[in-house]
């Protein structure tokens, strides 16, 4: 079989996992208004009057959120480093492998903000770190003309040595 098809089934895999990251993030949209329109007023299941603890709450959600993003962009950068030695077959599972991480994780900002809807019915925090999931799931999604060139510009590396 041509190693063009090997990435294409590889990507298409690749991009299944995004598909369904985006779906996990419709569904947590679904449940949140499910939510709030059948338990109106939601104050969360653990409402505190404490603006001090809502703050706190706050600040761990986005904080959480900025460090699992920082985090993907760290990991796909040293997951992807060149190795010496390494197969064109070896460099898409190294791809393949760090798009299914780094998508995963792009799913993490969408997830804290359901937590603190949860809590708190921070709502708003919520829709905010949907759009903050769904912007870095578009970043972090696979391209399969990207993987081809990125492999083959690590081979053609190999090959000059």
């Amino acid at each position: 079989m041509e190693f063009r098809q090997v990435i294409k089934r590889t990507h298409r895999i690749a991009a299944l996992v995004g598909y369904s990251v985006f779906g996990a993030l419709v569904l947590y949209l679904v449940l949140v208004e499910l939510i709030r329109r059948t338990m109106a007023p939601f104050y969360g299941l653990y409402p505190v009057s404490s603006i001090q603890a809502i703050t706190k709450i706050r600040y761990l959600g986005y904080g959480l959120s900025a460090i699992s993003v920082i985090l993907a962009r760290v990991l796909q950068s040293w997951l992807l480093r060149r190795k010496a030695g390494s197969k064109a077959q070896d460099l898409l599972n190294r791809l393949h492998r760090t798009s299914l991480i780094v998508l995963i994780m792009s799913e993490l900002p969408a997830l804290f903000g359901l937590i603190m809807f949860l809590i708190h019915g921070l709502y708003r925090d919520f829709y905010i770190l949907l759009v903050v999931s769904i912007i870095v799931l578009f970043i972090f999604f696979p391209r399969r003309q990207a993987w081809e060139d990125w492999i083959l510009s690590q081979t053609e590396t190999e090959g000059s040595r």
